[in-house]
């Protein structure tokens, strides 16, 4: 138990408590928000990063998306059904796949973008930005110990899918 008495649990389990919590609402509040433009979370997570990245591999889609290839494999063949998304595969290494978002993959993300600061400000209302940097500096801190290697954390940390590409040599 929370040795200070404020929690009803100590302190580190009651942080992952309230970050499911925090997460898992979040996802599905924001699920219900989508479904107007078709489209569920894996899919939107999909999006996202494609955007994020400009061309995506399977690998980096799953690292960043904290998913397993099985679920992003139907979420993108969805998406590649529904004109959003193209899958090539290099003619150097056929077990590649790369993802690209097309002209419509791209104006979707820009309906949903919208929605999702919108959802993101309501979320975050009556947490300062003060706090909001505090907070994310703590995830990162969380993340940084639970990566798999430094530089994997620093590329999720930072999102940046260069570094990632530079952490799998």
């Amino acid at each position: 138990m929370d040795a200070e008495a404020e929690f009803g649990l100590d302190v580190p389990e009651y942080f992952f408590y309230l970050l499911f919590q925090a997460v898992r609402r979040r996802d599905a509040a924001f699920e219900r928000t989508l479904a107007p433009l078709e489209l569920n979370l894996g899919q939107w997570r999909a999006i996202s990063t494609v955007r994020r990245c400009g061309t995506c591999s399977m690998s980096d889609l799953a690292a960043f998306t904290a998913v397993d290839r099985t679920t992003l494999t139907r979420s993108v063949d969805q998406l590649v059904r529904r004109g959003l998304m193209v899958r090539e595969t290099p003619a150097t290494d056929r077990r590649q796949v790369h993802l690209t978002l097309t002209d419509r993959g791209r104006a979707m993300y820009d309906k949903a973008v919208d929605q999702l600061l919108e959802f993101n400000r309501t979320a975050l209302e009556g947490v300062g930005e003060t706090r909001r940097r505090e907070i994310s500096r703590g995830l990162a801190t969380v993340i940084g110990n639970l990566a798999p290697d430094p530089k994997v954390a620093e590329a999720l940390i930072r999102f940046e899918p260069d570094l990632m590409r530079a952490a799998r040599g």
